[in-house]
């Protein structure tokens, strides 16, 4: 492929946001008098978001009690506590600063695609320092749709006038593999990421499986030289 944009899901892939997610969770379950969760179970959730969160936390019996509303006022609560403290010990995993500027010095455009709200995945890069540096940013709010439906992934490539092909799509979700295939691009599973222990991405039909952060600079660098 002629690679000419990395593309990126946040949550899990670009950034370990779990500290600050289960954070504020904890928070939450504290102020409703709940038991804190185990912060390695609830991570996994992270990137299923933060209904998947405020679930978890609350556990079935009580979200049963509270209903739909109930819990919906719950994440309410939860989105708020977390912008609040959403980048006080979320950090790029190691590696992926040295993808990002090679891909700068390349004259590879970088971007994310999550369905993370976008004010708060904003808020994430721009407490990283990344946000004034990425070519394009879309949240789950962004389009009527979110991922895996592929449209957030066609209009990125409407946006950076490029063709999905000429794009590599990053996420560790099934769902972030499927918009990506879905729309053309190429796509890499993260599987540094919040991955369940019951998920399988050997079967996520990925085209490059990539085991540490470290690993993404090697294929980008590989892409690129192949292509000249």
């Amino acid at each position: 492929m002629e690679l000419k944009a990395l593309l990126l899901d946040l949550d899990g892939t670009l950034v370990n946001t779990a500290p600050d997610m289960v954070g504020a969770l904890n928070r939450l379950l504290e102020k409703h008098d709940k038991p804190k969760t185990d912060s390695e179970v609830a991570s996994k959730l992270v990137s299923n978001g933060g209904r998947a969160l405020v679930v978890h936390g609350f556990g079935p019996a009580e979200c049963e009690r509270l209903g739909d509303h109930g819990i919906d006022e719950l994440v309410q609560e939860f989105l708020a506590i977390y912008k609040e403290f959403v980048c006080v010990d979320s950090h790029v995993y190691d590696g992926l600063l040295e993808t990002l500027e090679y891909c700068e010095s390349s004259n590879i455009r970088w971007g994310v695609i999550t369905n993370k709200p976008l004010e708060l995945a904003k808020d994430v890069l721009s407490g990283l320092g990344l946000f004034e540096r990425c070519s394009i940013l879309l949240g789950g709010d962004s389009l009527p749709v979110r991922k895996p439906d592929p449209v957030p992934m066609l209009h990125s490539c409407m946006v950076l006038n490029l063709a999905p092909s000429q794009c590599l799509y990053v996420g560790d979700h099934l769902r972030d593999i499927q918009a990506g295939n879905a729309a053309g691009m190429d796509t890499a599973a993260a599987l540094w990421g919040y991955i369940g222990d019951t998920e399988t991405p050997d079967t996520w039909q990925a085209k490059y499986m990539v085991r540490k952060p470290t690993g993404l600079l090697n294929l980008v660098q590989d892409l690129i030289q192949h292509a000249n």
